[in-house]
């Protein structure tokens, strides 16, 4: 009887984490079997994927958001990282440390471009990409002033990117970072997610001498090319 009765605790206590209005959205989410952004296809269509979540984020308490970034399929886990990200909640580094450790595959959409991916790199790829909206931002509140019709600012917008962000590029250099120790200090991690972080730097001309041990077990590990381009460039 005690056993039943912690079974019986154990999934209520799970969906206890959202309220009913937010459980019923997470719900809708998680049928999906890909992550879609919020135009798709040629002709530009509303994603009702992408909907569920801008109602999800808008609705959900930071709590709510971070049960959903850890739990439920990958989607729904995706647009929850997605969230946390925003919202810049003290969890990033364990999320990112449970997306390496189950590295779950994810199907995404992009406009009309179809990749595949893994939750983790797609993490990684937010935060690193989010300089360009921090530089984006930058320029929208420089001129922000000048700005003085809606017709304007959708221009703007367009031309720039679409939100302004709360983060500094000091802020995300240190996400990143501990993002990197987190990879490159398993010896375990992934030839994808390893790669992503040379090509990323590389992409940007970034050197990282202090991280050439742990590149190099990798590069010999996976005898990989990417990693061997990025230890050259580093001088190594």
């Amino acid at each position: 009887m005690k056993i039943t009765g912690l079974l019986f605790f154990i999934p209520a206590f799970c969906f206890g984490q959202l309220s009913p209005e937010i459980n019923k959205l997470y719900d809708e989410l998680s049928k999906s079997k890909r992550v879609e952004s919020a135009a798709i296809g040629y002709g530009g269509s509303e994603s009702e994927v992408y909907k569920l979540f801008v109602e999800i984020d808008k609705k959900a308490s930071d709590k709510e958001v971070e049960y959903i970034a850890f739990n439920g399929n990958p989607v729904a886990k995706t647009y929850g990282s997605y969230s946390v990200f925003n919202r810049k909640l003290k969890i990033l580094d364990q999320l990112f440390d449970s997306y390496l450790k189950n590295n779950e595959p994810i199907s995404i959409i992009q406009g009309c471009v179809r990749s595949n991916s893994h939750l983790a790199d797609e993490l990684y790829k937010m935060v690193f990409w989010e300089k360009d909206n921090i530089k984006a931002t930058e320029v929208y509140r420089k001129h922000k002033a000048s700005i003085k019709t809606e017709h304007e600012l959708s221009n703007f917008i367009q031309l720039f990117g679409a939100k302004e962000s709360k983060w500094t590029m000091k802020e995300i250099d240190s996400v990143l970072i501990k993002f990197d120790r987190i990879v490159l200090d398993n010896p375990s991690s992934p030839q994808n997610l390893v790669e992503l972080i040379t090509e990323s730097y590389f992409f940007i001309k970034r050197k990282h001498p202090e991280y050439h041990d742990k590149l190099a077990y990798f590069e010999k590990k996976y005898n990989s090319e990417e990693i061997k381009k990025y230890l050259k460039f580093s001088g190594q």
